[in-house]
C-alpha cells in the first residue's frame, strides 16, 4: 500500500474514533453522572479516540498480519528492562516539572493578546477537567484514577501515537529522528493544551526513542503509564495541587536545584542502558 493511502487510512480511523468519542461518550454523559460515572466515560473516551482507531488502521494497513503485531505490541522484553524505564521516567521528572512550569508562563506579544488569552481558556478549562478527574476517595478511587488517567491512556495513546503514527512516519521517512520528533509534536498538539506543549512534546519524543531502539510497545506504555501515575500519586498522597499559574520560585530551592542535577544524571546512566540497542521491528 502507498504511503499517501496508509496516511488517509490513519487520519480516517482517527476522525471515525473522534467522531464516535463525540456522539457516544456526549450521550452517554447525560445519563451517567457521579464521579464514578465520569472515569468509565475517561476510558471509555481514550478508547475509542485512540485504540480503537490504533487497531483498525494496523488491520487495514497490513490485513495480512495481526494488528498487535504491527503495533508492536506481539511481545514484551526482558523485565529488568521495565524497571530501568520506571527508573529513567522517575529520574526525568524534576526537570520535566521545571520545564512545565516555565512552559505555562508563556506569554504572547501585545499584538496577539487575543490567541493567547484563547490558549489560556483553553488551559483553564483543560486544568479544571484534570481536577475533576482526580476527585476521589479511597484506596478504590486512587485504583480508579489510576485506570481512567495512567493505564488506559498509556495503553491507547500509545498504539496510535507511536504503533500507528511513528511506524509510519519511521517507514516513509528517510531520518528516523524527523519522524520521531513530527510524531513527538502531533501527539503533543493534539491534547490541545499550550501550557503543556513543551514537556509533553519531550514525553513524546522519550517515548517515541523507546519504541524506536526496542521495538516493542511495551516500554513507551510503561513510561507513559509512569508519568501519568505520578500526578495521580502525588494528588492522591501527597496533596498536590494542578495549576494554571505555578510558581517559579520553588525551583531556586536547593533540594529541587539538587533533585533535577541528580535525575539527569540518573537518567543519562539509566538511559544508556535502555536506549543501547537499535533494533526496530520492521515487518
Amino acid at each position: 500500500m502507498s504511503a499517501a493511502k496508509q496516511l488517509f487510512i490513519i487520519i480516517l480511523c482517527l476522525c471515525v474514533g473522534f467522531l464516535l468519542n463525540t456522539a457516544i461518550v456526549a450521550i452517554l454523559y447525560f445519563f451517567m453522572q457521579g464521579d464514578l460515572s465520569y472515569k468509565l466515560l475517561l476510558i471509555l473516551s481514550s478508547i475509542i479516540s485512540f485504540g480503537l482507531p490504533a487497531l483498525l488502521a494496523a488491520k487495514f494497513i497490513r490485513n495480512e498480519e495481526s494488528p498487535f503485531r504491527r503495533l508492536g505490541m506481539n511481545e514484551s522484553p526482558r523485565f529488568t528492562k521495565y524497571l530501568l524505564v520506571i527508573a529513567f521516567m522517575l529520574a526525568i521528572m524534576p526537570a520535566i516539572e521545571f520545564i512545565s512550569s516555565l512552559n505555562a508562563l508563556y506569554s504572547f506579544p501585545d499584538s496577539l493578546k487575543e490567541i493567547e488569552n484563547y490558549f489560556r481558556n483553553i488551559d483553564e478549562s483543560a486544568i479544571q477537567s484534570t481536577q475533576k478527574a482526580l476527585a476521589g476517595e479511597g484506596i478504590g478511587g486512587f485504583i480508579l484514577n489510576l485506570i481512567a488517567l495512567a493505564i488506559t491512556p498509556a495503553i491507547c495513546e500509545e498504539m496510535f501515537f507511536r504503533g500507528v503514527l511513528q511506524k509510519f512516519f519511521v517507514e516513509n521517512i528517510r531520518n528516523k529522528h524527523v519522524a520521531i520528533l513530527l510524531t513527538a509534536f502531533i501527539f503533543s498538539a493534539i491534547h490541545m493544551q499550550f501550557s503543556g506543549l513543551l514537556p509533553r512534546f519531550i514525553l513524546g519524543a522519550v517515548l517515541g526513542y523507546l519504541f524506536y531502539s526496542s521495538g516493542s510497545l511495551w516500554l513507551s506504555i510503561v513510561a507513559h503509564a509512569t508519568n501519568n501515575a505520578l500526578v495521580v500519586i502525588a494528588v492522591f498522597f501527597f496533596d498536590a495541587e494542578v495549576s494554571a499559574t505555578p510558581d517559579l520560585s520553588v525551583y531556586a530551592n536547593l533540594w529541587w536545584i539538587l533533585a533535577i542535577a541528580v535525575g539527569l544524571a540518573i537518567a543519562v546512566l539509566v538511559g544508556r542502558r535502555i536506549f543501547g540497542s537499535k533494533r526496530y521491528a520492521r515487518e
